[in-house]
This record gives C-alpha cells, sequence and structure tokens, in this order.
C-alpha cells in the first residue's frame, strides 16, 4: 500500500510537469506565431499556407519537446527503481547475512497491540528453527522460554518506551531448546513507519565458557570432584562449625603407575579412587581432590572412634585391587588427620594441619596419624634437619662405618657391610633410620648414593685387592636403582678405583621386588655385570619363597627379629630353617643378622646356616679401626 501511494504521488508530480510545460510552450506559440504571420501576410493564400505550417511546427516542436521531456523522466524513474531494488538487496543481504538474530516490529501504539515481530532475518529463521514459507508473526511472549514468559509484556513496555533498551533473555526454539540471548532494541522510522529493530546475539558459548570456567576453578577435571578452593569454602562455611573432622588421604607411590603405566592409565585410577570413595562417603561434597595424588574428606563428627571408622572405610575402598585392562593394581594410601572440637580454627589452618599429620605418618611409615598441638615444631625441626641434610656432604659429616661377615663358628671375615653414619655439627649422631627416608623422599638419595659408592671403593679397594675372596655390601635403594645413569655411573666407580664387580654385593630391600617389571630388567643387567645381589630382610616384607625363583639374588640376609628370640621360639626355629633350605636349593647363600650371643649362632650353625653378623663378632667400625684395615689407610 506504501509502494501504490509512492507512485501515484510519483505520476501526479510528472503530469503537473508535462502539462505545465505543454501549457507555457502551446501560450508563447500562440503569442509570438500571430506576429510573424502576420509579419510575413502578403494575400489570402499565403496566409492561409503559413496558418498550416505553423500548426505543424506546432504539432512537431511540441510532440518533440513531450518526447524529451518524458522520455528523461522515465529514465529519471527507471533509475531512481534501480537504485531501490539495489538498496532492497543489499539490505536484504545485510539484514539476512548477519549472524546475530534481527527482527523487525512495527512500534505498538500507546494503550494497546503487542510488539510483534513481521520480519525475521535468516539467523532468526534458523535459531528458532523457521523458514519463509513457515515464519509467522511472532510477539516476545511466543518465543521466550517458560520461565520468563510472565515478564515479556514487562519487557515489551520497555522496549516501547525507550529508544535504546537492553537486556539478557530467553528464546525457545519449535523444537523446544532454550537458547540465552542478549537483547539490544532500537527505535527507528522505517519509509515513514515508526520501527522497532530487535537485535538478539545468542550467548550460548559465552555462557558454557562461563561454566567451564567455574568448573575449572572449583572442580577437578578429572575425578568431578570439587577442588582445593571448592572444599576450603565448603568448609569454612560449615555451620556451626563444631566437629568437623578433616582427613588428608594420599596414594602412596602413585607417581610409579604414571611413569611406568603412562598418564592415561593414572588418570582412570584417580577417576576410580574418587568414585569409590563417593561410594564410600555416600557423598561428593565433602570430598575433594586437592593434588594429583591427594583428596581431602571432611566429616561433621570427630574423634578417634569416627577416625578408625573412616579408616576402615579406606581400606575397604582400597582393597579391591583396581583393572584397568590387562593390569591389576593393588594400591594403599596414607592419611593425615584433623579435628575441630570447638570451631575456632579456620578451614586453611585446618588443612594445613592435615598436610603436617600426612608427613609425619609418612615418616614413620604409619598409615595415618592425628594432628595434635606441637607437631609444627616437630615439622620445623624436620625441615631444618632436610635443609641440613643437604650441606652433610659439603660440611664433611657423612661418613662410613664397616661391619664385617663371617663364616663359621670360628667367626672367620669373609667381608663386611658398609654402614653409612651423619655426624650433625650440632645435634650429634642422626640415626640413619631417620635421614635415610628424609633422602628417599626429597631426591637427594641419588648424591648420597654416589658419594657412598665412591667413598666405599676408594676406602675397602686396597683391602678386598689383598683379600680376592671377600666382598663388601653397599645398601642401594629403589630410587637409586631407578636412576637413569646408575648402572654407568656404578661401572665406573668400580672401574676407576680397581674393584671386581664381583667383590661388590648391592643389598637391596624387598621393597624393591614390589615392581617386578620395572626392577627385574635392572637387576638381571647388574648380574651381567658381574656385581652380586644381596636381598636384606628377608621374611618381614613382601617377598615370597615361591618369588626368590624369579630373582637373580645371590644373598639372603635373615632379619634380625626371627634371631633375636630364636633359641626360645620354635616358631622362629621353623621359619629359619625353611627359608635356609629354600636359599640352598636355589644356591643361594644365608646370612643371619643380628647376632648377639653365641647360643645364636650355635641354633643357627645346626640349622646351617654358616654366615654371621652382629655384635657378638664386631660392632660397626671404621675402617682404620680393624687390623687388616690399617694397612691401606
Amino acid at each position: 500500500m506504501r509502494r501504490n501511494r509512492r507512485l501515484e504521488r510519483i505520476v501526479q508530480n510528472n503530469a503537473f510537469i508535462i502539462t505545465g510545460s505543454y501549457f507555457v510552450v502551446g501560450f508563447l506559440w500562440i503569442i509570438f506565431s500571430d506576429q510573424i504571420v502576420s509579419a510575413w501576410n502578403t494575400d489570402v493564400g499565403t496566409t492561409s499556407m503559413m496558418q498550416t505550417y505553423k500548426g505543424w511546427f506546432y504539432v512537431i516542436g511540441t510532440s518533440l519537446l513531450l518526447y524529451i521531456t518524458v522520455s528523461k523522466l522515465i529514465k529519471k524513474e527507471r533509475k531512481r527503481e534501480w537504485e531501490k531494488r539495489q538498496a532492497d538487496l543489499m539490505y536484504k543481504a545485510v539484514f539476512d547475512n548477519v549472524n546475530d538474530l534481527l527482527f523487525l516490529a512495527p512500534l505498538p501504539k500507546l494503550g494497546g497491540g503487542s510488539l510483534t515481530f513481521n520480519e525475521g532475518n535468516k539467523s532468526a529463521r534458523a535459531m528458532l528453527g523457521y523458514d519463509d514459507s513457515t515464519w509467522e508473526h511472532f510477539t516476545l511472549a511466543d518465543i521466550t522460554s517458560e520461565p520468563l514468559r510472565e515478564k515479556a509484556i514487562t519487557q515489551e513496555r520497555l522496549i516501547s518506551q525507550k529508544n535504546y533498551y537492553t537486556f539478557d533473555w530467553e528464546f525457545v526454539n519449535k523444537d523446544g531448546r532454550t537458547i540465552p540471548v542478549e537483547i539490544q532494541t532500537t527505535k527507528a522510522s522505517i519509509l515513514g513507519t515508526e520501527m522497532v529493530l530487535v537485535v538478539a546475539r545468542d550467548i550460548s558459548a559465552y555462557k558454557q565458557a562461563v561454566e567451564d570456567i567455574h568448573q575449572l576453578s572449583y572442580y577437578d577435571r578429572i575425578t568431578h570432584l570439587p577442588n582445593y578452593n571448592s572444599f576450603l569454602r565448603r568448609l569454612q562455611q560449615v555451620e556451626p562449625k563444631q566437629n568437623r573432622l578433616v582427613l588428608a588421604l594420599n596414594i602412596n607411590r602413585f607417581r610409579r603407575i604414571n611413569e611406568t603405566l603412562g598418564a592415561e592409565i593414572g588418570d582412570k585410577v584417580l577417576a576410580i579412587i574418587a568414585r569409590r570413595l563417593q561410594e564410600a562417603t555416600g557423598s561428593d561434597e565433602n570430598l575433594a581432590r586437592k593434588t594429583n595424588d591427594e583428596f581431602l574428606l571432611m566429616s561433621r563428627s570427630s574423634g578417634p572412634k569416627e577416625v578408625e571408622e573412616l579408616i576402615e572405610k579406606l581400606e575397604r575402598v582400597f582393597n579391591p585391587p583396581i583393572r584397568i585392562g590387562q593390569e591389576e593394581l593393588i594400591l594403599s594410601f596414607t592419611v593425615g588427620v584433623a579435628c575441630d572440637e570447638d570451631g575456632k580454627k579456620e578451614a586453611k589452618d585446618l588443612v594445613q594441619q592435615t598436610d603436617i599429620a600426612f608427613s609425619r605418618a609418612k615418616r614413620k611409615g604409619w598409615q595415618y596419624s592425628i594432628y595434635r598441638t606441637g607437631m609444627e615444631k616437630e615439622a620445623r625441626s624436620t625441615y631444618i634437619l632436610e635443609n641440613d641434610l643437604y650441606h652433610s656432604l659439603s660440611r664433611q659429616e657423612m661418613f662410613l662405618m664397616y661391619q664385617p661377615f663371617v663364616y663359621g663358628g670360628e667367626g672367620k671375615t669373609i667381608g663386611m657391610e658398609a654402614l653409612l653414619r651423619w655426624n650433625h655439627s650440632k645435634k650429634g649422631l642422626i640415626p640413619p633410620s631417620t635421614f635415610i627416608p628424609m633422602a628417599e623422599n626429597n631426591g637427594f638419595i641419588h648424591t648420597l648414593g654416589r658419594w657412598v659408592l665412591q667413598q666405599v671403593c676408594k676406602e675397602i679397594g686396597p683391602v678386598l685387592y689383598r683379600n680376592p675372596t671377600w666382598t663388601v655390601a653397599v645398601n642401594i635403594s629403589t630410587q637409586q636403582l631407578e636412576g637413569e645413569y646408575f648402572i654407568d655411573e656404578l661401572w665406573e666407580v668400580v672401574q676407576s678405583n680397581g674393584v671386581s664387580p664381583q667383590q661388590l654385593e648391592l643389598e637391596i630391600t624387598e621393597r624393591t621386588t614390589m615392581q617386578p617389571d620395572l626392577m627385574l630388567p635392572i637387576l638381571h643387567k647388574l648380574k651381567e655385570l658381574g656385581f652380586r645381589i644381596s636381598l636384606d630382610d628377608f621374611g618381614t616384607g613382601y617377598s615370597s619363597l615361591s618369588q626368590l625363583k624369579e630373582l637373580p639374588v645371590d644373598t639372603l640376609k635373615i632379619d634380625r627379629s626371627f634371631i633375636d628370640d630364636i633359641n626360645d621360639r620354635k616358631t622362629n626355629i621353623a621359619i629359619v630353617k625353611t627359608i635356609i633350605d629354600a636359599a640352598e636349593n636355589l644356591n643361594m647363600k644365608v646370612i643371619a643378622e643380628g647376632i648377639e650371643k653365641e647360643e645364636q649362632a650355635k641354633e643357627l650353625l645346626t640349622l646351617q646356616c654358616c654366615y654371621f653378623q652382629g655384635y657378638y663378632y664386631s660392632i660397626p667400625k671404621k675402617i682404620n679401626e680393624f687390623s687388616w684395615g690399617k694397612e691401606s689407610s
């Protein structure tokens, strides 16, 4: 209709121009043509002829003028129509190719009518699930999600009142999917009609990004449990705060899984443990993943009984092996516990106390430890001692002592064990049971181990040269064996000091045998090079007699716990006899350590054990304190 009215105005204007032009030309012709004819008037015939010519000239002239005028007007109108079509095409191209959702709606008159979208661009039609043939006139309420539908009328009123308006909203498409959008509205006059241009931007990706950031900030990606920050917030918000119990659970030796089986298997293990913990605790609100292999648990009760019950639950979580593909993994854990019975502890302080208790449990080899006042002081002392350990070699505080191996009742020396000692400049002698685990935990064991091997070969090399049948035993930790260059460094040490590999006995613990896939190739390589392997403290750890045949071991050392009361307990005699028989069948030498009485040696001799080590024969001494060592000092 608007187009028709515009066309009528154009036609009227052009008709006025043509008619006016014709009138002016005709008027001027009548006036001036008669004067010309009168000036040329000679007779009647000539006058008649001139009048005819005048008429023809007028008709031709006015027709030509009319043609030129109409032609120009038609060209001008055609150009205007072409420009209008181009503008329409450009408008439609822009309107339809904008990624945002565009709607056009006539501005409702005051006091009545809803905001009705008569037009929507391509993005709007696609997002809402309509095409050109099915597009209808929609009100804002028609395409609004159910929770916001009642507010649509209020929003329409605000859109009508404001020249510019921005708000967040939710559309719903034809399939019922909710689309979060940011809407901007602008009033505009289009072809003489007051319209509202509505621009809606899909913010689904933005909202998803916000949710992802929230998830990353407060939840763990692998286990989907709350993370440390989320746990702290939850712990602080507990009301009332009384009777809060927090546990820090660490999966023992989890790093080995990532190193040997890969991080992907490690992640699957963590996810399984998390699921089991959720099932055991009944909720994930009070459960979180703190670090790579550590979880946090919170309970609303506290006390020794509750702690024991929680530890029992955790044992049920870890007892079943974890099966992933062909792998069957047996895991254990260590726990630090902190209690808040009066509600006065801050969340961070409570978690820090679990860390202190956990560190103590780890140092002591316990399954769990409960925080008590004064542990901070103990932890600080441990930290200072650990720091001093790094400087112990440069300060020349480390030294070696040796305890002989003897053969038979007469106590004939056949070798010795090298024992590392630390004489702290301020604290005196620090027992190996204190500083060796410390060195293993902080990685200093590699540096310390290299120093021990170098020092042993340097000190005892001349003794071994004079006594080619003797051997010297050196304790080697699992971490040392796992070192990338351990075998190369060991070979270089013995070669540079002239020590035969056959005279160096590498003493490992039963814990080393827990990882046969990793350790057996290393042990076999050492055997190929000629080194002897000794298994210390046999009978107290993880190895069984059936596993011995798989190990490239030359010597078994029976733990002193079986020797202490061997004269009084028949069960110990039976165990020792079984070990000796098994070793003999496997062509292994057996050494009984911890011999302090003659009766113990005699009993062992009756059991066919002929190699001994203990205070009964010699206390540990420095090399120059032995008669056979003075020659080399």
